[in-house]
């Protein structure tokens, strides 16, 4: 196809000839390299070269076709959305939108993004999971016709993780927004043998070891939230589990050890502004720790939640492999079972973290319940349906401050689209049949009901069951929860 501007020939895979030219006229340090193995994927000129040369140079071999596909503008709510290997799922991935020499570009700024340590921890993920060229590469910014790394942010993200460079244009965030990251060895492991990620599960096993039985017994939850549900909730919140400042110094201590382990990933300017954002919303001292039982194992693989006192007294203290850390601007939430699933969102200003159009405001911060119940009335206008199913589909809470477009797509990361299901109860799961029982509905054999859900749940019949019709039609939840919000007054669903 021709490019419009300047009617050179150019594909999905390469930049314009025009576009060619400047790149190797403006990016003679990196021209010429070839790859390397190891961590050391490129040879010298590119390593010495920053972040923000590299960035230049790869924007300026980028063709129309591949801007299309990689910018997005700064304010963009993706960009608020942890799982965007969900958002993005669609789009070119690296391997096909850009040619090899973009592609050893991509790769020196992604090492740019991360410590040594954090890019020897990605390195299994990488490598096992999908690979480098099967992840996507999107670019937030406020001008994308003259981009630059200070009006820019870089976002790569593929099976398992999300790296971001800092937030320049945006100081909210540390860490320069939320992020993720994983690795699948290990399955059902005892302490995840042979994953990266073991060493975040040891600082707090070791932070853990250091406790009395009386703070134990506070940190121990029982089951934990959905991994995604990482929103701060701000100065007003009150999370469960163990809060540090009612610790002793030196397991004080070492819960600082234990969060300096996890953001060793980091780059040094990145955990510094991780740890001023503690320090300035109440310090180390306002976090809590929540250490869940029920996924506290022994190595034989014996559950801490099943076993008498008597048998935990003469096994000792087990393994947490489930932990969550949260604060008036942090969570960390961090899964080590069945495999490695970690999150991490770190804010300034925990009353300051909405990206994209602003709907409206909340003095309090929306928790799952009630995040469920705003839903709930938004399918209930958008349907004419009474009632609804949607478990463990829609997930998230709303941070106090500004909520925004932003805020509301990470109540519903995957982008489900809104049906209405006409299902009889011989149809119905177990799990549909409780959920309507709940909603004040009894259903008997011989009935048939309407009932509001998302399109992943017909794909389900497990959970939700076998309809015999469907209608669609109704939107996706986030774009109907935006319309819904513009003129609603949330305070009803604090209650």
């Amino acid at each position: 196809m021709k490019d419009p501007k300047h009617g050179s020939k150019q594909d999905l895979n390469g930049a314009t000839e025009l576009s060619r030219r400047a790149f190797i006229a403006g990016a003679g340090l990196i021209s010429g390299l070839a790859i390397t193995r190891g961590d050391r994927w490129f040879g010298d000129q590119v390593s010495q070269a920053s972040l923000s040369e590299l960035f230049n140079a790869f924007n300026s071999s980028l063709s129309m076709a591949q801007r299309e596909h990689t910018f997005l503008t700064s304010d963009h709510p993706t960009r608020q959305v942890t799982l965007t290997e969900a958002v993005h799922s669609g789009d070119p991935h690296i391997g096909t939108l850009f040619d090899g020499q973009q592609r050893r570009l991509i790769k020196a700024m992604y090492a740019k993004m991360l410590s040594d340590q954090g890019r020897h921890w990605l390195q299994n993920t990488i490598s096992l999971e999908g690979r480098f060229d099967g992840s996507i590469l999107k670019i937030y910014s406020q001008d994308a016709n003259r981009a630059s790394l200070a009006n820019s942010q870089i976002v790569i993200n593929g099976g398992h993780y999300m790296v971001r460079s800092d937030d320049l244009f945006d100081s909210a965030y540390a860490l320069g927004g939320p992020i993720s990251y994983g690795q699948q060895i290990g399955d059902h492991q005892y302490q995840v043998q042979g994953n990266a990620y073991k060493a975040h599960g040891d600082a707090l096993n070791a932070f853990h070891q250091a406790l009395s039985s009386s703070e134990r017994n506070i940190a121990y939850q029982t089951s934990p939230p959905n991994e995604l549900l990482i929103q701060v909730q701000g100065p007003d919140s009150n999370p469960p589990g163990l809060r540090l400042g009612d610790v002793s110094d030196s397991a004080k201590e070492i819960a600082g050890e234990m969060l300096s382990t996890v953001f060793n990933g980091f780059t040094p300017g990145q955990q510094s502004q991780a740890w001023s954002a503690i320090e300035d919303n109440g310090g180390i001292d306002a976090l809590s720790v929540a250490m869940y039982s029920d996924f506290g194992f022994y190595q034989d693989g014996k559950k801490y939640s099943d076993l008498s006192r008597d048998q935990r007294a003469s096994r000792g203290l087990p393994y947490i492999q489930v932990w969550r850390i949260e604060g008036p601007s942090l969570v960390i939430h961090f899964k080590g079972y069945p495999h490695v699933h970690a999150y991490m969102n770190i804010v300034k200003n925990p009353l300051r973290t909405a990206i994209g159009e602003v709907l409206t405001k909340t003095q309090k911060p929306l928790d799952q319940t009630a995040t469920h119940r705003l839903i709930q009335s938004m399918m209930q206008s958008r349907t004419g349906q009474s009632l609804m199913y949607f478990p463990e589909m829609l997930l998230g809470r709303v941070s106090p401050g500004e909520v925004s477009t932003g805020s509301l797509y990470t109540l519903d990361p995957y982008g489900n689209d809104i049906v209405v299901a006409d299902i009889r109860t011989e149809g119905m799961s177990h799990s549909m049949v409780e959920a309507l029982t709940q909603q004040g509905v009894s259903p008997i054999a011989g009935q048939s009901f309407q009932v509001a859900t998302v399109e992943y749940m017909l794909r389900r019949p497990d959970i939700f069951g076998t309809p015999e019709n469907v209608v669609s039609g109704f939107g996706t939840v986030r774009n109907a929860l935006i319309e819904f919000v513009r003129d609603a007054d949330l305070e009803p669903y604090h209650a």
